[in-house]
């Protein structure tokens, strides 16, 4: 567990399963001497949001010790789209190339290949196919709403458009992908002939086990934090507009 009076430094080097998690809240290396509340004032990062989504990152037991529904939902949305992008232009990417140099290398006949590149493909559409809904329709709808619900009279015309259905559509999809995710690490371990390059097949493996963790904890802060507290907006703006 880290605290906000850890160095910085400190807590990268004794759990480097931190170093993905520090761009999506635009924290760079070169810490210094600098704590971790120290780190987060400097880049604007309000320090209790970073610490509970560290140490539930690196715990999957973790307590959060702050209520998490109190943090504002442009906090939130802010870090999801941060971790779209790492998804999109990190993890994906390198799993993508690490599956296509081990089919390269490997002695599975043209069907076992294209069994395992058309798995990947289909996860790959399903996956850019999800991210594309929240950034595009979701995401948007929800911050609208959060600036909605500040307002002495929101407008009529959004009222009258509470999304309901597709927020309840959204939190449904998470386990679909990362159900798919196990399956093709299931189908590697399982069903095809041993890979020649095993470094390279466990390399895989491993990225796509910590690919499905952090949509586990990804999925976690939408659905349990984001959709209930979108839900319960909706429903003031309901009754608000209702009273009107």
């Amino acid at each position: 567990m880290i605290h906000r009076n850890l160095p910085m430094c400190q807590a990268v080097l004794k759990h480097h399963q931190l170093l993905p998690l520090l761009p999506r809240f635009n924290i760079k290396l070169g810490f210094g001497e600098k704590n971790v509340e120290e780190v987060c004032r400097l880049n604007r990062v309000n320090t209790d949001f970073f610490l509970e989504i560290a140490n539930a990152y690196l715990d999957e037991d973790y307590i959060p010790q702050t209520d998490l529904s109190l943090f504002p939902i442009g906090s939130v949305v802010a870090y999801l789209t941060s971790t779209h992008d790492y998804y999109l232009h990190i993890a994906l990417p390198k799993i993508e190339s690490k599956i296509s140099r081990l089919l390269e290398g490997s002695n599975l006949s043209e069907k076992e290949r294209g069994l395992v590149a058309g798995f990947f493909d289909d996860y790959k559409k399903e996956f850019l196919d999800h991210i594309s809904r929240e950034e595009d329709s979701v995401l948007p709808y929800i911050l609208e709403l959060e600036k909605q619900s500040m307002k002495e009279e929101p407008d009529s015309g959004f009222l009258r458009s509470l999304q309901n259905d597709t927020i309840k559509e959204f939190a449904q999809e998470h386990d679909r992908l990362e159900n798919s995710l196990e399956n093709l690490s299931k189908l590697i371990i399982k069903y095809l002939p041993p890979f020649e390059d095993f470094d390279l097949c466990h390399q895989v493996l491993t990225d796509l086990s910590d690919l499905v963790r952090d949509l586990v904890d990804h999925a976690h802060m939408e659905d349990k934090i984001l959709v209930p507290r979108v839900i319960e907006l909706e429903q003031q703006l309901t009754r608000k507009f209702n009273a009107g």
